[in-house]
């Protein structure tokens, strides 16, 4: 997935070129680009939500939005776990963290305390969007020349970064080293708002205590922190449902994958899998329905991106 996102974000370099007239080579927008926008992705839920009507200015970033959505009320946060590219860079920081021996375990009142920025962004951006903002408010501002042009200003941001962001970013990668999955884990509010949905999720680890001998490997390999060896199911706001615990595990089915509804043991890959499936399904039924491409004519686009 973090291949396809490099290729999705080098069509859509080509097109912004294509765009500006600084090439001849025309190039279709890649509609998965706006898989970038959660927040524009936010404000046309709410639009759909109060008025019915799905955003025609990012289609494809809505149905992405609420394909992830799904996706935590079924099978957890299976997009942080298996398709968010920020969790894959902090899955290979993680990796050298360990290969240097220098991995730092967050527990107790710090891991509470570190927990608490990320749910309120999150609570800042509901807030904002669903009550402080009104109609007019969200119509002008879906309608904005910003909003047509949110995605080349995302990648004109990492691409002429400045001093001050790229020592931030600079800062959470270098800690991603040392504390595991840090951006994931202390700031993302969208792996906030999915966590919080992934507890209603029927799929989840359980334990078995009979068959469990406490050697803490489970503990050491969860992304998350979570002390899976003291719980007999994870429904964990912050478990991604990697797996990684049930890999790890020395005893044979001591954890596994299962439907909490019917208790019913599942494949480990099914997270995986049913997250790429949802995605599939939602995409191909964004095609059908003419919910993918922007109808916007590409001269309107042309004209707010020569005013950026």
């Amino acid at each position: 997935m973090t291949l396809f996102c490099i290729w999705v974000g080098y069509r859509f370099y080509l097109f912004y070129q294509w765009m500006i007239g600084n090439s001849d080579i025309a190039v279709s927008k890649p509609g998965a680009v706006e898989g970038f926008l959660p927040i524009s992705a936010l404000l046309s839920l709410k639009q759909l939500f109060s008025k019915g009507v799905f955003d025609k200015i990012h289609p494809a970033g809505l149905t992405i939005f609420i394909a992830v959505l799904v996706m935590s009320l079924i099978i957890r946060k299976g997009f942080c776990g298996y398709l968010c590219p920020v969790g894959f860079i902090h899955n290979l920081l993680n990796k050298i963290g360990k290969k240097i021996g220098k991995t730092v375990t967050i527990k107790g009142k710090l891991e509470f305390g570190l927990l608490i920025p990320k749910y309120i962004l999150l609570a800042f951006f509901l807030n904002s969007v669903f009550f402080k903002m009104g109609g007019r408010e969200l119509d002008a501002f879906i309608h904005s020349p910003y909003n047509f042009t949110a995605e080349a200003r995302m990648m004109n941001f990492f691409t002429d970064m400045s001093v001050t962001a790229a020592l931030i970013i600079g800062a959470i990668l270098i800690l991603g080293i040392f504390i595991p999955y840090f951006w994931c884990r202390f700031l993302c509010p969208y792996g906030a708002l999915l966590g919080i949905l992934a507890k209603i999720s029927p799929v989840a680890i359980k334990r078995d205590p009979e068959k469990c001998i406490s050697c803490g490997k489970c503990n050491k390999a969860c992304p998350g922190g979570i002390e899976v060896d003291l719980k007999q199911t994870v429904n964990s706001a912050e478990c991604i449902g990697c797996t990684q615990c049930i890999d790890a595990c020395p005893v044979e089915d001591c954890l596994n994958v299962t439907d909490r509804l019917s208790r019913i043991k599942l494949p480990w890959y099914v997270i995986a899998a049913g997250s790429l499936v949802i995605l599939l399904v939602y995409y191909s039924a964004a095609r059908f329905t003419n919910h993918w491409d922007s109808p916007y004519p590409l001269e309107m686009l042309r004209k707010y991106y020569m005013m950026m």
